[in-house]
């Protein structure tokens, strides 16, 4: 065979590539390996926990597997399960392996079973925090897999200090890691979130979706979305409860951060509710029907939302509450309110319909004093100001966009 030009730069080519393709091999496999050698020698003894597992295996294609694994308790398993999982796949990222530095293109986890406890404020983990390298950077900037996962996932949290347990079940989670330097996270995960609260069992199937954009010192910017479906308190149930929010300049000052925020929730049954919330309803219609001039209405036993809409913006130091709107079985309210720091004025609206009696309402105007609309007697226009008052100074203490 004559060997023409063509010819003899394709045989380089593949001769450069069988070489290429021999020694990124032999790095993977060596790299994977020295993983094994620490999980199947080392990592108990850097853990401080007993350590064990199935199996443990290079594969070209997927990376390291492991079967059945679990790390123990402090300080081994009779104390019980820490965390297991029936397999987890590390795959390193081979490029990066090529430039001696070890970066994960995926870690995954199927049926991995987690169980933190807390008490006197401190959690069983610490130990295992401490085995992260001393660096000053934030975890954004040392995170080094492009995407972990977790299927089919199990976390339990028990709190001593406030009595509280939580319970994730069914957990489905994708982080997603877009840059090497700070850069950009994407998170998925769904699941049925159960917890006790007051001795009464809540429950809800939750999904949540966010982005957050991460600059050298910490999230600069996140975008996202979360809802949660068949909610259940006790005797109380819930259809769905929405929330998506845009947050712009969250490390700027003040005057720079630009938010938005809104919530959504349909079809809340109440069929009782505590003597404090009831007394907080009552005390409202009362002082309603005082202003439309008439009687109270009959009390309300079994409480029902149709409907509930909010909107909240921040931009240029001007706060704003809007479309603010509950739909119940007792009555129907629209509201606004908008707050503008540099000026220090504000501007208020509300309808009410109690019992098909109507109500409207609007104040603005200076912070401290704005002029109500219609006219009312000075104790009811007292009462209005001093519950307008008290939420405006909640707003303030959280967004002092005032300067005061």
């Amino acid at each position: 065979m004559q060997l023409t030009r063509p010819r003899i730069l394709l045989l380089s080519l593949a001769l450069f590539a069988a070489v290429g393709g021999s020694f990124a091999y032999f790095k993977y496999k060596k790299i994977s390996n020295f993983i094994l050698e620490q999980v199947s020698g080392q990592a108990a003894k850097k853990l401080g926990r007993e350590v064990k597992f199935k199996s443990a295996a290079f594969s070209p294609l997927k990376g390291i597997v492991i079967r059945e694994v679990c790390v123990s308790r402090l300080p081994d398993f009779s104390k019980g399960n820490f965390f297991c999982a029936a397999k987890v796949v590390i795959r390193p990222k081979l490029a990066s392996l090529l430039r001696n530095q070890i970066y994960f293109s995926s870690v995954s986890f199927e049926r991995p079973v987690i169980k933190v406890r807390e008490k006197g404020g401190a959690w069983d983990f610490a130990d295992l925090l401490a085995l992260l390298p001393d660096t000053s950077k934030g975890l954004h900037l040392t995170w080094n897999a492009d995407e972990l996962v977790l299927r089919g996932a199990a976390l339990e949290a028990d709190l001593e200090t406030s009595g509280l347990s939580l319970a994730l079940e069914e957990l489905d989670l994708r982080l997603e890691h877009y840059s090497a330097y700070g850069g950009n996270f994407g998170l998925e995960a769904r699941g049925l979130a159960k917890t006790a609260l007051n001795g009464k069992l809540l429950s809800a199937g939750v999904k949540l979706q966010t982005d957050a954009n991460f600059e050298y010192g910490g999230v600069s910017s996140a975008k996202g979305e979360f809802a949660a479906r068949d909610i259940a308190y006790g005797a109380m149930t819930l259809d769905v409860f929405k929330a998506d929010w845009t947050l712009f300049n969250l490390r700027k000052p003040l005057a720079e951060k630009n938010y938005s925020v809104s919530v959504s929730a349909e079809k809340l049954l109440a069929p009782t509710l505590d003597s404090s919330a009831s007394a907080r309803i009552a005390e409202a219609m009362y002082l309603f029907c005082r202003i439309m001039g008439r009687p109270a209405p009959p009390v309300v036993e079994d409480y029902e939302l149709h409907s509930l809409n909010a909107g909240f913006t921040l931009n240029d130091s001007k706060l704003s509450f809007k479309d603010v709107s509950i739909k119940t079985n007792f009555m129907d309210l629209d509201a606004a309110l908008g707050i503008d720091g540099p000026a220090k004025t504000a501007d208020a609206r509300l309808k009410a319909d109690i019992g098909g009696n109507k109500l409207e309402l609007s104040a603005a105007g200076p912070l401290k004093n704005p002029e109500l609309k219609p006219l009312l007697s000075a104790t009811l226009a007292e009462k209005l100001r001093a519950a307008l008052f008290g939420a405006e100074d909640s707003l303030l203490k959280i967004f002092p966009v005032t300067g005061d």
